[in-house]
């Protein structure tokens, strides 16, 4: 269920309601994919680079695209920070 926006749509974003979510169905948010979520982001960079500076409005897709993952990324990573707060008492993230 993580690896599609099921999640992330579910809870409305919200990183809490996801972690709530992921507890209620016995999942688990790995590191790794939270990290592939970074990945995803980091691709576009270049893209989102040249429609910054282009500064056309039809570079908007682009940007609404990164801004989305960017968001995903944020929510993944709240969730893995609560999971590791109940387990550990703490987190190095």
């Amino acid at each position: 269920m993580a690896r599609k926006a099921e999640l992330f749509e579910a809870a409305g974003a919200s990183p809490l309601e996801g972690y709530f979510l992921v507890k209620a169905q016995g999942a688990n948010i790995t590191r790794a994919f939270s990290e592939r979520t970074a990945v995803s982001r980091q691709k576009r960079h270049e893209k989102v680079a040249e429609a910054l500076r282009g500064g056309s409005w039809g570079d908007i897709v682009t940007l609404r695209d990164w801004e989305e993952i960017y968001l995903k990324e944020c929510f993944y990573y709240g969730i893995r920070i609560l999971l590791e707060l109940e387990r550990q008492g703490k987190t190095d993230l």
